[in-house]
């Protein structure tokens, strides 16, 4: 009976000891299935085309601005003094107003970026989720937090594979 006993909470500890030595781990690279899957790529192409508009209307307001001090100081001479304060006056009202509407314009666009690459970031961890569940997984871990690995242990293009077939197109 003590033989029994012993087998057994031997068995029952070679188990316990082994299940807890044998977590299964792989890493992936967040930042290159942003940039690399379909809808990463076209939400960062979709923010930096909406940048460039953005950047090129700012510069056509800014050129109008110029115009109009160049044409206010090349009326300096023949204006009087109270009209040519007035202008310069307006001129300045104007800058101030198009640097805080630039301000808002910019910080608006860089917080839509954000949240739809927070929402991508989500929809992603969603499929992190499945893939460790599915695949018996203990631990993801970032690519970014490891050393060095084997790359056995990369899983990012299996998993970029399947945020492609899943994750279409981005939330705007």
């Amino acid at each position: 009976m003590k033989q029994v006993k012993y087998i057994f909470f031997c068995t029952i500890f070679f188990i316990f000891f082994t299940e807890a030595h044998s977590q299964n781990i792989v890493y992936v690279n967040l930042d290159k299935i942003i940039k690399s899957s379909k809808a990463g790529s076209e939400l960062i192409k979709f923010y930096n085309d909406k940048n460039k508009e953005t950047i090129d209307k700012i510069k056509i307001k800014e050129q109008k601005i110029r115009d109009m001090e160049k044409s206010l100081i090349s009326q300096k001479n023949i204006l009087e003094a109270e009209e040519y304060k007035k202008k310069s006056d307006i001129i300045s009202n104007e800058i101030i107003n198009f640097n805080k509407n630039n301000q808002k314009i910019m910080k608006e666009l860089n917080l839509n970026k954000d949240e739809s690459i927070q929402l991508l970031i989500k929809d992603i961890n969603i499929i992190l989720e499945e893939y460790a569940i599915n695949n018996k997984i203990d631990i993801i871990m970032s690519s970014n937090q490891i050393l060095i690995g084997k790359s056995n242990l990369d899983v990012t293009n299996k998993i970029l594979e399947i945020v492609d077939s899943k994750i279409k197109k981005f939330k705007k």
